[in-house]
């Protein structure tokens, strides 16, 4: 579906409702990585404690205790950045609390990063953080503080949010516009999974949503197949 694979060095969104398989796919990226060419990996979560993650990826074929163990894999937690309170201090000054909690995640992050140095990343999820923001202006710019964050890396970039609609006359999410690759994870009739790519900078893709399945080793996508009404 994307020619060959993620275009090194992008930005990708994951974009899906809840219980579609983003933390999944993102672990898969991570894990194969690190198990298959050698490349070292972050995940920076924010909603996912390490323990979980480690347990439920294990239930899939991923082992990331080894990978941690050979300094292949790392985990940030910044689970306690979507808990600042709206209203937040340094000391006695009063702060507001989605400004800290963005400034707290890219410290995070780039510290991580610092530790590790790796080729690929992923931060699951954006969502409680940038939805503080509700005006579009307000929004805008501290999505774009995390991408340009990401893409200083140079590393190759996996974010997660929630997608909010969904139809042909949904409203894009600032996030869409502001990542170089968006792909959308969607439950659609009779509980059937699909993924599709809607954007991706420098890959020439197949734009088509394609059914996947779940299974004991991860996510399967089924690329030559469609879902018809």
């Amino acid at each position: 579906m994307l020619a060959g694979g993620f275009p090194e060095g992008k930005v990708i969104l994951v974009l899906g409702e809840p219980g579609t398989g983003k933390t999944i796919l993102c672990s898969q990226f991570l894990h194969w990585g690190a198990a298959e060419r050698n490349e070292k990996g972050i995940f920076i979560g924010m909603n996912e404690p390490k323990a979980r993650l480690i347990t439920e990826m294990r239930e899939l074929g991923m082992d990331f205790e080894r990978l941690e163990s050979t300094g292949k894999f790392g985990y940030v937690d910044a689970t306690e950045v979507r808990r600042i309170p709206e209203q937040a201090r340094v000391g006695r000054i009063p702060v507001g609390g989605r400004e800290l909690g963005l400034a707290n995640l890219i410290e995070l992050m780039q510290e991580g990063i610092e530790k590790l140095s790796p080729k690929r990343i992923v931060i699951d999820s954006i969502s409680d953080l940038v939805f503080r923001f509700p005006r579009l202006e307000d929004r805008r710019p501290a999505v774009l503080d995390i991408v340009e964050a990401l893409q200083s890396t140079g590393a190759t970039c996996l974010l997660t949010s929630e997608l909010l609609s969904t139809g042909d006359s949904r409203r894009l999410q600032p996030e869409e516009y502001l990542a170089e690759g968006v792909i959308m994870l969607r439950i659609v009739k009779k509980g059937v999974r699909t993924l599709q790519i809607t954007k991706m900078r420098g890959a020439k893709i197949d734009t088509v949503a394609r059914p996947f399945v779940i299974r004991d080793s991860g996510i399967e996508v089924l690329a030559r197949e469609e879902v018809y009404a």
